[in-house]
């Protein structure tokens, strides 16, 4: 069983090591310290997913949205394994793969991305690659990874105009062999695959300590469990901009790196933004935030190695296995900066930062990659996918805990 928390660790050392760096080199961007509020509110213009709806209605478990030139909305389902395809007016058009083992079909889903030629990438960690398809839903090919855990790495899985997909990724987990054993890994690689197969290129190290333990009975299939860092610890953020160059962050403080598409360093975007140390408060947010994802299995994957597939956990745990798993969770000192990146077509960042409550939006930045500070968002949480045209895809929950994919028509201003 693998539990998945959006939280990763960093070393505190390794930001100040970062800016005396940068400074050194001078490639930091010092974006201005004060807020300059952008106005509108995003429209609403369609809504999908309902408990009594039918099959192309009825969502299991989002895991990505994405859109493609044409505004069509694409929803992956990690539960149903499969993708579902909605035109710009959020009429059902197709279902893209289905889940199983054979040609075109989903193990075990988990990140979606569309690439600039249409190309429908699916991470498959049951494949330990990516699944392709053309736009017309037609299985083109599986890329493998091999023994790397694509859609475990945090950050999101993007196209590069270089032809490839980029995604942070866990490490090779080894061969399966009898008995239990534990490692850590220290860093995690941001790794460029080619989509025409071949061997995927580590771009870039992100420091990212993780304790995995497997266990084997023998068989060829093996039980793994990953301990994630502390809650709070800062996470990965991730995206690739339509040059070619990529946004990445994962220190505690507001710092989003631009690499350039070999994965060098070309500028540190930065605001004077204070941490905050973490409170009680935090800390039982964060458990019933935690408890809440364990209960409806968002927060948990279970994964077989050597026998293929897997997929959801087969049950619901128990009330005492809940209270287990939330008495393991540590939490960092500090609460990090910033909660979510986004890259829109347009180029620019959408950075959230962390707002007040543990788990609530918090204000959104938008920038160029170049450094140049456009404003700032409040009162709405960050898109989930942005459309070239102006739509925002956001995955949500209704008041019945039935999850949706609202899009709205950003203000002219934002795009």
């Amino acid at each position: 069983m693998i539990h998945i928390k959006p939280t990763f660790a960093v070393p505190l050392l390794a930001a100040a090591l970062l800016s005396v760096d940068a400074a050194a080199q001078g490639r930091i961007v010092r974006l201005p310290e004060r807020d300059r509020p952008l106005t509108g509110t995003p429209a609403p213009v369609y809504s999908i997913g309902r408990a009594d709806g039918a099959a192309h209605e009825a969502f299991g478990i989002v895991a990505g949205v994405a859109f493609d030139a044409s505004d069509n909305l694409y929803v992956l389902d990690r539960q149903s394994a499969h993708v579902l395809v909605y035109d710009r007016a959020g009429r059902f058009v197709r279902q893209i793969g289905k889940k199983g083992e054979g040609p075109g079909e989903l193990m075990m889903p988990l990140q979606l991305a569309i690439g600039g030629d249409g190309t429908v990438i699916v991470s498959d960690l049951g494949r330990r690659g990516y699944s392709l398809f053309r736009p017309d839903g037609t299985f083109l090919r599986n890329v493998v990874m091999e023994g790397y855990m694509p859609g475990l790495g945090g950050g999101a899985l993007g196209w590069h105009p270089r032809g490839g997909a980029v995604a942070p990724v866990r490490e090779p987990m080894g061969p399966p062999r009898p008995g239990s054993s534990t490692t850590t890994q220290n860093v995690m690689p941001l790794l460029y695959q080619p989509l025409a197969g071949g061997e995927p290129t580590r771009l870039y190290e992100i420091p990212q300590p993780i304790r995995v333990e497997q266990q084997s009975s023998g068989s060829n299939q093996v039980q793994v469990r990953m301990s994630p860092p502390p809650m709070f610890s800062p996470p990965v953020l991730f995206g690739v901009i339509p040059s070619g160059q990529m946004a990445l962050s994962f220190t505690t403080g507001y710092t989003v790196r631009i690499l350039d598409a070999s994965g060098q360093t070309v500028r540190y975007l930065q605001r004077p933004m204070r941490t905050r140390l973490t409170t009680e408060a935090d800390r039982e947010r964060g458990r019933e935030l935690q408890r809440e994802g364990i209960a409806s299995g968002r927060n948990a994957i279970r994964v077989q190695i050597g026998g293929g597939g897997g997929g959801p956990a087969p049950r619901e745990p128990s009330r005492q296995e809940i209270e287990r798993r939330l008495g393991e969770i540590g939490f960092a000192d500090t609460i990090p900066a910033l909660r979510g990146l986004r890259v829109a077509p347009s180029g620019k960042l959408w950075v959230e930062r962390t707002g007040r409550v543990v788990g609530e939006p918090g204000p959104i930045d938008l920038v160029t990659p170049e450094g140049q500070y456009l404003g700032t968002i409040t009162g709405t949480t960050l898109p989930d996918a942005i459309s070239r045209n102006g739509l925002a895809a956001y995955i949500e929950r209704d008041d019945d805990d039935v999850e949706r994919v609202v899009v709205r028509r950003l203000p002219e201003g934002w795009r």
